[in-house]
Parts: C-alpha cells; sequence; structure tokens
C-alpha cells in the first residue's frame, strides 16, 4: 500500500501518543485535523517495514512502544481528540470520519449486490438518493443498474450526476436509512465526486441503446449539458486507457487513411497506444507519414476521432467489429 503525505501524517500521529497527537492537532486547522482523522479510521495494520519507510526517523520508537497496533482503535483517537479540541467536538469529528470508513465498506458490498435487484430497491428512492449511491459504485455496475430504471428515470439521475458537489449532512440521515434497509444496518456517506466525466464514464459502460436514449431525454431536457456531456464521452484521449485488445480490433478493420487523420495533432502518449498494437512495419510507416506536414482540417480530425471511438464502442459492446453495429449509432 502506497501511503500519500496526509496517510503519513496520520500514520505519525497514530505512534507518537494521544498526548503528543493532541497538542500538534491544536495548531493544525479545522479542514487539516479533518483530513488526517479521516485517513486515521481508513489506516489499516501496516508492516514494520513501511513504517520504515513511512516515519523515518520515528521508526525505532514506533516498534519499540508497538504503538501503532496499540493506538489504531477508536478509542486512542477519542482521547487524542478530546485533549487537542474538547470532548464534543473530538467526539463529532471522530463520528463523522468513522461513518466515513462504515461508507466505503458498505459500498463494495454493494457492487456485489445483483443491480436488478439494486435497481429495483432504489427505483422507489429520491432521484437524489439515487444518485448519490450510483456514483460510488464502480461505473460498471452502475451502468447496469440505470439499464435497468427507466429511460426518463436514468436522464434525471445522469443529470444530477453532473450537478453533484457532496451530499450536505441534513441529507445523511434519510440516505442512511435507504443503505440500511440495503445492507442491514450498514451507513453510506460520500464525499466530493460526480461531474460530466463521471458522467460520461457510467453512459459510456451501458449499451448503444440504452445510451442513446437517455442522451435523447438529457437533450429535452438540457441542450448544452447534452452537448457537453457528449463532448466528454467523445474524448480522444480516453483512448490511452482502453484495453489493447480493442485497439487491436480496431487497427484490423479500419482503413489506414482514417487512422492517419485522426491521429493528427494527438500527443505521443495516443500515438504510442496505436504504435505498440501495430506490426514494426505498419507502426513506423505511420509514424513516418505522421512526422511530416499536414493540411487536414480541424473539423475532418475530428470526425475521424469520433468514427474511431464509435467503432471501439461497438467493439467493447459486441465483443468484434462489424459495419452493421453502427448503425445503432446513426439509426
Amino acid at each position: 500500500m502506497i501511503l500519500n503525505g496526509t496517510e503519513k501524517s496520520a500514520l505519525l500521529l497514530m505512534s507518537i501518543g494521544a498526548e503528543q497527537a493532541g497538542k500538534i492537532l491544536k495548531h493544525l486547522t479545522p479542514f487539516e485535523v479533518q483530513e488526517l482523522l479521516t485517513s486515521m479510521v481508513n489506516i489499516k495494520r501496516v508492516s514494520t517495514k513501511q513504517l520504515n519507510e513511512t516515519l523515518h526517523e520515528c521508526y525505532n520508537l514506533a516498534i519499540k512502544n508497538n504503538a501503532f497496533n496499540f493506538n489504531n482503535s477508536d478509542n486512542y483517537l477519542v482521547d487524542m481528540l478530546e485533549k487537542a479540541l474538547g470532548e464534543k467536538k473530538g467526539n463529532s469529528l471522530l463520528q463523522e470520519a468513522l461513518d466515513i470508513r462504515n461508507a466505503k465498506i458498505c459500498i463494495k458490498a454493494l457492487n456485489c449486490m445483483d443491480p436488478e435487484k439494486l435497481a429495483f430497491l432504489l427505483n422507489q428512492e429520491h432521484p437524489q438518493i439515487i444518485t448519490t449511491i450510483l456514483i460510488y459504485l464502480d461505473r460498471k455496475h452502475s451502468a447496469k443498474v440505470l439499464s435497468f430504471l427507466s429511460n426518463t428515470k436514468r436522464a434525471e439521475i445522469i443529470l444530477k450526476i453532473t450537478e453533484f458537489h457532496g451530499i450536505e449532512e441534513s441529507s445523511l440521515v434519510e440516505l442512511n436509512k435507504v443503505i440500511e434497509n440495503l445492507m442491514q444496518n450498514k451507513k453510506l456517506i460520500l464525499s466530493e465526486k460526480g461531474g460530466i466525466k463521471t458522467a460520461a464514464k457510467i453512459l459510456n459502460s451501458m449499451t448503444i441503446k440504452d445510451e442513446k436514449e437517455t442522451i435523447k431525454k438529457i437533450s429535452a431536457f438540457n441542450k448544452k449539458l447534452s452537448n457537453d456531456i457528449i463532448n466528454e464521452m467523445f474524448s480522444f484521449e480516453n483512448v490511452v486507457d482502453l484495453d489493447d485488445n480493442y485497439i487491436k480490433i480496431l487497427i484490423e478493420n479500419i482503413e489506414k487513411e482514417k487512422l492517419y487523420i485522426a491521429l493528427q495533432n494527438t500527443s505521443s502518449i495516443i500515438r504510442e497506444k496505436f504504435f505498440k498494437n501495430m506490426t514494426e512495419i505498419e507502426s513506423k510507416q505511420l509514424s513516418l507519414s505522421l512526422e511530416k506536414q499536414s493540411y487536414i482540417s480541424n473539423l475532418s480530425i475530428k470526425n475521424e476521432q469520433k468514427l474511431i471511438l464509435i467503432m471501439i464502442k461497438s467493439i467493447i459492446d459486441k465483443g468484434y467489429f462489424a459495419l452493421n453495429n453502427l448503425r445503432e449509432y446513426y439509426a
């Protein structure tokens, strides 16, 4: 496990004792305290090697007192926070952080639930509650759940995902009740996530038919937002995240001239994604061609890039490519 700066700081505080940690926290801002506390409740047991790497000069002290394993408890956190912030505020911050930790466990469990069953259970809930839960599920699982909702509700949820900036504390009680019903008394809480990128990723994981119908409904609500989502869905930079097998199938079925046009004015990372899935001769020829000055219009480049993304979408949906598959996009 690789720790970031906040997690390393949290590990240090959990190793030096509640009194010393409390004194340190007094000199931090409320935001910094909350960030550290969130990391603390999520840190699990770490190896001696990792303690050595992350704590450095505190290594000998931590190992001698077995400080991390001893202090990796809610009681330690209560003691530390009470010393730093007082009993009332310390307990409040700890409870919020513990809710976040429990929520992450709950999210994993929801990903294991049958999507049709989950959709059925969520269908009568408030759209904002559904939105909140789907944002924190695996995006493929979210797409499957959405596919079992009506076209109108799907569009409404995608709209709300683009507008999502976190949940207010006043909404947490209602959300917890829903999750308790779903997961037998487990709670779900969330931090900031969502936006057009998240909505586009979920839509890209849906079938072509459901994707088109949802976009059409969104367009009826908000044409500009619909265009923004489509632009994100058809961002050519996204090809670098695709499985190489899809790229290979694409290369086998696309005209080389179209690929040449699509790769105009692209980064070396994008080009390399295609080069490494070609034969050495093909990649060298294409690379040399791209080095020459081109007068191809930006519109032509965008059109070929969009075609490639549509082809890839079709390949992902069907497992193979056929021209007939593209008719679903243009029907």
